[in-house]
C-alpha cells in the first residue's frame, strides 16, 4: 500500500504583545470628540470593538453616574493613533431602574423601532411608573401617548439632535406633561436605546444648540380610562395630609375623649 504524503502545514505568523499598538478613543461628534479611553491592537482587528463610559465623565454632574454610554469604532487615524467612534447606545444600571419602581405602584413599559429624520433606526426602552396602581385602560393610553411622541420627535429630528433629546431627558420631560393628564406619574426615562441601523455614508453633523419644539398629542380618553375624583392626587398636599394626620393622631392619644370627623382624615384631591 503506498502512503499519501502529508501535507505541510502553513506556518502563521504569531502575533505578539509587540506588534500591538495602543490607540486612543475618542466619542463622536456630537460628544465634542472627548478622549474615553485607549485600547491595545492590531488595526484590522479594532474596528467593530464597543467601549462603554458614564455620561458623568461628560458633565462631572454626580446625578449622571447611573448612566451608561456605548461607543463603537468605525475608522482608525494610523498616523495619529486615534480611533474614531460612533453612538452606539445607552442603558442605566440596573439598582437605578429598580429603584424606579416601588411598592403599590405600576410600572408602564415599552420597547420600539424609531426612524429619524436621517435614517438612523433606535430601538427605544421607555419606563413609566404611577404614583398608586393604575386600571388597564389608562396604561394604555399611557404606552401609547410614549409611543406618539417619539414618533413625532423622530419625524422632525436628525440622530444627533434625537440623541441629545433621549440621553438629556427632554424627551421624558415631554412624556410625563402629557401623560400625567391620564395619571400622575412618578418616573418618566428612557432606561435603554440602541442604534439598530445606519445609512450608507451617514455622519456627524454640527447641530445648533436650540430649545426642542414642544409637541401636543390628541389623547382619546374612554370613560373608562377617565380618572375619577378621588385618584386625582396632588403629591405635596398627599404629603401635607399625611404630615396633618400625623399629629392629629398624637392629639387624640393626648385626649381620647375628642371626636374627630370623617372630612379630615380624607386624602386631599385636586378639583
Amino acid at each position: 500500500m503506498s502512503s499519501k504524503p502529508r501535507k505541510k502545514k502553513v506556518k502563521t505568523k504569531r502575533v505578539t504583545f509587540k506588534d500591538k499598538n495602543w490607540y486612543s478613543v475618542e466619542a463622536s461628534k456630537n460628544f465634542n470628540f472627548k478622549p474615553i479611553g485607549e485600547v491595545i491592537g492590531l488595526e484590522d482587528t479594532l474596528i467593530g470593538r464597543t467601549l462603554e463610559t458614564l455620561l458623568y465623565d461628560f458633565t462631572g454632574k454626580y446625578s449622571d453616574i447611573s448612566l451608561k454610554l456605548k461607543f463603537q469604532i468605525i475608522d482608525i487615524n494610523e498616523e495619529a493613533k486615534k480611533c474614531n467612534t460612533v453612538f452606539q447606545g445607552h442603558s442605566y444600571t440596573n439598582d437605578f431602574i429598580r429603584s424606579l419602581i416601588g411598592r403599590g405602584n405600576t410600572k408602564i413599559q415599552t420597547i420600539k423601532n424609531i426612524t429619524t429624520k436621517d435614517g438612523y433606526i433606535f430601538r427605544i426602552t421607555m419606563l413609566c411608573t404611577t404614583i398608586k396602581r393604575a386600571r388597564s385602560s389608562q396604561q394604555i393610553l399611557i404606552r401609547k401617548i410614549m409611543r406618539e411622541i417619539l414618533s413625532e420627535f423622530a419625524k422632525s429630528l436628525n440622530h444627533e439632535k434625537f440623541i441629545a433629546g433621549i440621553i438629556f431627558g427632554e424627551f421624558q420631560n415631554q412624556i410625563q406633561r402629557v401623560a400625567k393628564t391620564i395619571y400622575p406619574l412618578s418616573n418618566s426615562v428612557i432606561i435603554k436605546s440602541k442604534l439598530v441601523s445606519m445609512p450608507e455614508g451617514g455622519e456627524d453633523k454640527e447641530v445648533p444648540d436650540d430649545q426642542f419644539e414642544i409637541v401636543e398629542v390628541d389623547v382619546k380618553r374612554s370613560r373608562k380610562s377617565e380618572i375619577k375624583r378621588s385618584e386625582r392626587i396632588n403629591v405635596k398636599k398627599l404629603a401635607q395630609s399625611s404630615n396633618r394626620t400625623r399629629s392629629e393622631s398624637s392629639q387624640v392619644e393626648e385626649s381620647p375623649n375628642d371626636e374627630i370627623d370623617d372630612e379630615d382624615s380624607e386624602e386631599p384631591t385636586i378639583e
